[in-house]
């Protein structure tokens, strides 16, 4: 998350052992300080062994006290615990009907059948130089109501649903500045320090971050929001890099999963268009384009995925599946949910009362 390219040990209260301080910095998902790599800061490094050289010889390698918290009494282990009708996770489930304001962004119907005659494939930018690309939501499974059952292609605990399977959202609502989250922060100088420097290098090909990419990125109560419920994945920005699918387009890599089974870029096309794409490739050290025995490059667009038509709409929708998420395992009662993900989860159970705008007087958005 920092500007410069060393790797940094975390230390202690939004400080590197090295001293740089900056808000809301927190360590990685990746565990210990390694060493070994030719990126690292030699300062960090030495504080690094100064501190191992104080743990026993018998207590290094790897070796580190972790301390569980105290499990939490559970209402259903009491005796007279009954389980409400409503509890998130039972099969027979009531959803109560969505109060019609505030108006949430989740249709209330699916999208006529010919809304998208590509099932399956979506389009950047206008033809004849469109990019089609295949296309699925990659997500986690959503308890019982949809469950990750590795029927599609799975990355990590991530797996690929069908776009006509997930709920539609209104795109009329998303208008890239992130309303529907609430107070999204002043910039923050030290992620402008990353997001001005890709800009700059997208000018010169014409081409321009949109502002919902921004605010995702540089805005102090956005910036780490996915990162919080994405159950270890985080922000990596890096970029501009070359398409794999056409030279002349730029894709700036911005979301991964911790082991980095799948990442998520921002797909700039030079029309102007952009969406969110998907890969298990990352490009930002493999090379972004392939070449064939002539030397003529060779087209991999399945090796990227169209996921979502903005950065705005593809952080709703991962956060309120996530959020989701949470709330079943935590086994909340569905009237405690957020409108927003009342509407969504009434998606996948049957008989719901349909709540929020309707798909006939709305364009629908996969």
């Amino acid at each position: 998350m920092l500007p410069d390219a060393d790797r940094h040990a975390y230390g202690y209260l939004d400080k590197t052992l090295c001293g740089i301080e900056k808000p809301d910095m927190t360590g990685s998902q990746f565990g210990m300080w390694g060493g070994g790599h030719r990126d690292e800061c030699p300062d960090c490094t030495a504080a690094a062994l100064a501190i191992d050289a104080r743990w026993p010889e018998e207590r290094r390698d790897g070796f580190r006290v972790s301390v569980p918290a105290a499990p939490r009494p559970r209402p259903e282990d009491d005796p007279g615990y009954v389980r409400p009708v409503d509890e998130l996770g039972r099969p027979d489930i009531r959803l109560p009907r969505t109060p019609a304001s505030p108006k949430t962004r989740v249709l209330a119907a699916r999208p006529s059948s010919n809304a998208h005659p590509e099932d399956g494939f979506r389009q950047i930018g206008d033809a004849p130089e469109a990019v089609r690309l295949p296309a699925f939501w990659a997500g986690p499974g959503i308890g019982p109501y949809r469950p990750y059952d590795k029927q599609g292609r799975t990355f990590a605990w991530f797996q690929a649903y069908p776009l006509e399977t997930v709920p539609a959202l209104d795109g009329e609502s998303f208008v890239g500045d992130f309303a529907w989250f609430g107070d999204i922060g002043d910039p923050l100088d030290h992620r402008t320090a990353v997001t001005d420097p890709i800009a700059s290098e997208l000018a010169r090909d014409g081409l321009s971050l949109p502002a919902d990419f921004l605010a995702l990125i540089t805005r102090a109560n956005l910036h780490r929001c996915l990162d919080r419920e994405g159950g270890g994945a985080w922000t990596d920005v890096m970029g501009p890099l070359p398409s794999p699918v056409d030279p002349a387009d730029r894709m700036v890599l911005f979301f991964r999963d911790q082991q980095s089974c799948i990442m998520w870029y921002l797909y700039l096309h030079r029309s102007g268009q952009s969406a969110v794409v998907c890969s298990d490739r990352d490009f930002s050290v493999e090379p972004g384009l392939r070449y064939g025995p002539d030397g003529e490059i060779v087209a991999s667009r399945r090796e990227i995925f169209w996921t979502a038509p903005s950065v705005e709409m593809f952080a709703y929708r991962f956060l309120a599946e996530a959020r989701l998420s949470s709330a079943i395992y935590e086994k909340q009662r569905a009237g405690e949910l957020d409108p927003e993900l009342l509407a969504y989860l009434a998606h996948y159970v049957p008989g719901s009362p349909p709540s929020g705008p309707s798909a006939r007087s709305q364009p629908p958005v996969p």
